[in-house]
């Protein structure tokens, strides 16, 4: 005999204070592995077959004890990533996670200490580009490279630029 697998038990039979009780539950096991967005839960309890005045109710329930705040989510996401991805990269990817704009506005103020000038350097200075001895090829490189990354062309040329006046 082998270990059988439970099938999952239809909502449609419970009592809605049931529905609710156990949406809570699963709620709560959701945040204990991963922080989320106020929408990666509602689409998370959806996906898992709760109908949608459970979802809420358990959002409602885990906000109030302050487990799910999508700006402190914003704000690590933006501290841990921000050395390298550009701030437009990290709006878009906060954007793709649910966060609302103006969250993601506040938070990249209150995060950002530096600017992107100085991150643009910090990988020029990483990757060890030197434009005494970068040929067109590797600047082009250098420049697609960051590009990628999200950081704008005026910005990228200013520091290259940059760069070459120090040496």
């Amino acid at each position: 005999m082998g270990y059988q697998r439970r099938r999952p038990e239809t909502m449609e039979h419970l009592e809605p204070e049931e529905v609710v009780k156990r949406a809570k539950k699963k709620a709560l096991a959701l945040l204990e592995r991963q922080d989320r967005t106020e929408s990666q839960l509602l689409s998370k309890l959806a996906e898992k077959g709760f109908p949608e005045y459970a979802c809420e109710e358990a959002l409602a329930y885990v906000k109030s004890f302050h487990y799910v705040d999508d700006e402190r989510f914003a704000r690590n996401y933006i501290r841990y990533r921000q050395d390298s991805k550009s701030r437009q990269q990290l709006k878009l990817d906060l954007i793709r996670k649910g966060v609302k704009k103006e969250t993601i506005d506040l938070a990249m103020e209150e995060e950002y200490e530096n600017e992107e000038k100085d991150m643009i350097l910090a990988l020029l200075h990483k990757k060890r580009f030197d434009p005494a001895t970068a040929d067109v090829k590797e600047k082009n490189r250098i420049m697609g490279f960051l590009l990628r990354r999200g950081y704008s062309l005026a910005e990228v040329k200013e520091c290259m630029r940059q760069m070459e006046h120090e040496r």
